[in-house]
């Protein structure tokens, strides 16, 4: 009898211990919560099937997506959790979780998955001046009757200098999801995590100003940019040190721009987790999840999501949203021969146009390349800025994407892709050997027309 009784024992605690290890709730939350008590997780529900979201509108995803948060919430235990962000078209939310709370969760059927919710940083950093809208063809744009016309753009970064001359009477609406740390203030120009309206993009690093005066600057006082007529909406998740807290805060901003900007263009994110991946990372943890949700939505209704790779000079990974699938995730290379070159942590004893920077992320599942060391551009106080990074190639490639939608607006998300990298010049890097199309944007809009779409 006690043998049967030891035996009953051990199939259950193996029961146990199965569905425990099978939860939604990963290992790195666990581990977080049992050192700090706390820790700021990342929530996502389980998505309705494929048809069923295909039937539903936005307005009805949103009260869907709203009611199910709220019911998961309520179920949670009182006073255990402290909630950080909600969405509004992606099913999840951000918290302040105890371990009571990651048990909930861990119960509950409607949650998909939860994990750290992680930061990470902009990608990239103030050094000399470059050719680099000259070698990635975007400049001959405007001379083409592609200045941004119509045109709306996003830009996900540290804000913008909304004085600038280059940049002011452009920005249409401004928005900032930024939170501290936890235990400190947030990082939004009021003070707080999160501001809306006139003044709530306001740029206090410089690098989100750098970007945008790439995308739009009409050149003024930097160089001119490549769509100096199109329309600027800045959001702000980078704080004052180009680093953003949480993948939530850079989720909410890709939500917001989706439900308050639906007829976006192009949505830029020269930002990057400091956790990278080697392939497509739509499926997991869950701020990727979440992420993947996100951009989707916003390629679902015609604009174009770039993101940069990375600076870590790694040969095998990118950093995330630059490995969700939907978006175009952008490397770096050099724009002229600058000599020797040490920057972001990595020296290149020789550096030539087109070549690989050696700071500049790599993987097999890297879209495009683009010139980005070194860019001069618009920068806080109505000066210019220089930086370098893969930060500075994907706006180099939001641009063009927008000019492409400009002279072919039949054309669908992947034909614009396709004709992105259908690129005549391949470039590769020893670090991998792998060949990656280079960035032609008059190029792209021959290739574009071959599609017959209409340009000429």
């Amino acid at each position: 009898m006690n043998r049967l009784l030891i035996a009953c024992a051990l199939v259950i605690l193996g029961v146990a211990s199965h569905a425990h290890a099978a939860g939604p709730v990963d290992a790195a939350s666990r581990s977080a919560v049992v050192e700090a008590g706390s820790a700021r997780v990342l929530v996502m529900l389980h998505e309705p099937s494929a048809q069923l979201r295909a039937d539903e509108s936005l307005g009805e995803r949103v009260i869907r997506i709203d009611a199910e948060v709220d019911a998961v919430l309520r179920a949670l235990p009182a006073g255990q959790q402290t909630l950080r962000r909600r969405f509004h078209s992606v099913p999840g939310f951000a918290v302040d979780a105890s371990a009571a709370t990651l048990a909930a969760l861990d119960r509950d059927a409607r949650v998909h998955s939860v994990g750290l919710d992680l930061g990470g940083s902009g990608s990239g950093t103030p050094v000399a001046p470059d050719t680099a809208s000259v070698l990635n063809q975007v400049s001959p744009l405007a001379g083409l009757g592609l200045a941004g016309q119509g045109m709306k753009v996003a830009v996900i970064d540290s804000g913008v200098d909304t004085d600038h001359n280059d940049i002011s009477g452009r920005v249409v609406d401004q928005q900032c999801f930024c939170s501290g740390v936890a235990g400190s203030v947030g990082c939004c120009p009021n003070g707080l995590d999160t501001q809306s309206g006139v003044g709530a993009a306001e740029d206090d690093q410089g690098h989100g100003t750098n970007v945008s005066g790439i995308i739009v600057g009409n050149g003024n006082i930097a160089p001119r940019g490549t769509l100096t007529e199109a329309q600027l909406v800045a959001v702000k998740v980078l704080d004052a040190n180009n680093n953003f807290c949480c993948a939530s805060d850079v989720i909410a901003a890709i939500d917001w721009v989706r439900i308050n900007h639906p007829d976006v263009d192009a949505v830029n994110l020269s930002l990057g987790t400091g956790a990278l991946f080697a392939t497509a990372c739509d499926a997991s943890p869950s701020f990727n999840v979440a992420m993947s949700t996100a951009v989707n939505s916003l390629r679902a209704v015609g604009a174009t999501v770039t993101a940069s790779t990375g600076n870590q000079g790694s040969s095998t990974s990118t950093s995330s949203p630059a490995c969700i699938a939907a978006t175009i995730g952008v490397g770096a290379t050099w724009d002229s021969n600058v000599g020797s070159a040490t920057i972001l942590g990595c020296t290149d004893a020789t550096t030539a146009a087109k070549q690989v920077t050696c700071f500049s992320n790599l993987s097999p599942s890297l879209d495009l390349m683009a010139a980005g060391a070194f860019v001069t551009s618009t920068g806080v106080n109505n000066g210019t800025s220089t930086f370098a990074g893969t930060s500075q190639a994907a706006p180099m490639v939001a641009a063009c994407a927008a000019a492409l939608k400009l002279a072919s607006p039949n054309a669908t998300m992947d034909e614009i892709e396709a004709a992105l990298k259908a690129a005549p010049t391949t470039v590769s890097s020893p670090r991998n050997g792998i060949q990656y199309p280079f960035l032609d944007c008059v190029a792209a809009l021959q290739v574009l027309s071959l599609f017959g779409n209409g340009f000429e």
